[in-house]
């Protein structure tokens, strides 16, 4: 019998062709099977206690005289934009260098660069996942603690003080940085009305306070009007004045005591009943519910 292929020449090739594209196929088949086969996608990373990370947040009043306002932020446009997002007393605007994610350390201590937050902070994010965003309500004693109560006092809105005052020279020139001690007449630095330097010697200055009646005065960071000078000049004649605010000024006035140490304070009421004035010496966010807007950016597993 003839042999076909000498009928049929390429049929050979016919034949290798088959078989060609059937390895072909298997191979296509196993590449589809291992590379090309689509992967599980990887879980993501959860923030846990111990790990590093860097987190934007927006930290808001949910209690107080500034409830609803930002007291900090970490976003410059959230820093910058007061009308959606109003500013507390304590905000303060850092400039523009100043606003980029915190690193903070996820648990009770900082750990090298990584800070340490309140606990009601860094406990809220445990479980988030990295670019995940959440909003959390803090209570005083997750944040930062109750107030100190003897750090809250009232005053009455009609005050006085005595006309005269005796410094020895130091106490002087560290009350009123500038002036000469010497004899006469200059601004008050803290009151605002003129004072007069009756007498000096080497141990005494004796200064008297000289405003008139109806006069507007700032010491406090508000309008004050001297009501009355006592005519007796002497360690018994005294001036009065009234705090001219209303319940309408709390939440509005921030300020520093200088007869107390400089200590801020903030107006946290006023009763024109009771005749009274109250400011809080406590930092602002003490006792207060914090409201944080947080989205983790970056987690650092520890090594």
């Amino acid at each position: 019998m003839a042999d076909p292929r000498e009928k049929f020449p390429w049929m050979g090739f016919i034949i290798l062709a088959i078989i060609l594209v059937a390895a072909a196929g298997g191979g296509y088949y196993a590449l589809t099977q291992t590379v090309l086969k689509p992967k599980p996608a990887p879980n993501p990373l959860i923030v846990k206690e111990g790990d590093n990370v860097t987190v934007n947040y927006v930290g808001i009043f949910g209690s107080g005289i500034d409830q609803g306002k930002v007291f900090d932020t970490s976003l410059l446009s959230v820093a910058r934009d007061n009308s959606t997002w109003p500013k507390a007393l304590s905000f303060s605007f850092r400039g523009a260098s100043g606003y980029t994610p915190l690193k903070a350390h996820v648990g009770p201590q900082s750990f090298g660069s990584y800070t340490s937050l309140i606990s009601g902070f860094w406990t809220a994010m445990v479980g988030l996942t990295g670019n995940q965003t959440i909003t959390t309500v803090i209570p005083p004693k997750q944040g930062y603690g109750l107030p100190d109560l003897s750090k809250i006092q009232s005053f009455p809105l009609t005050q006085s003080v005595p006309m005269l005052h005796f410094y020895t020279p130091s106490e002087f020139s560290s009350t009123y940085s500038g002036v000469a001690v010497q004899p006469g007449v200059f601004t008050d630095p803290h009151w605002g009305w003129n004072d007069t330097v009756l007498s000096v010697n080497a141990t005494t200055v004796v200064v008297e306070y000289t405003p008139t009646v109806g006069e507007q005065i700032h010491p406090l960071g508000w309008t004050d009007t001297v009501t009355a000078v006592s005519n007796t000049i002497g360690p018994l004649g005294t001036i009065s004045y009234v705090n001219d605010l209303t319940p309408q000024d709390v939440g509005q006035v921030q300020g520093t005591d200088w007869q107390s140490s400089n200590q801020q304070y903030y107006l946290t009421g006023v009763s024109t009943d009771a005749g009274t004035y109250t400011l809080d010496f406590n930092s602002e966010v003490t006792g207060q519910t914090l409201i944080f807007e947080i989205t983790v950016v970056d987690i650092l597993p520890p090594h």
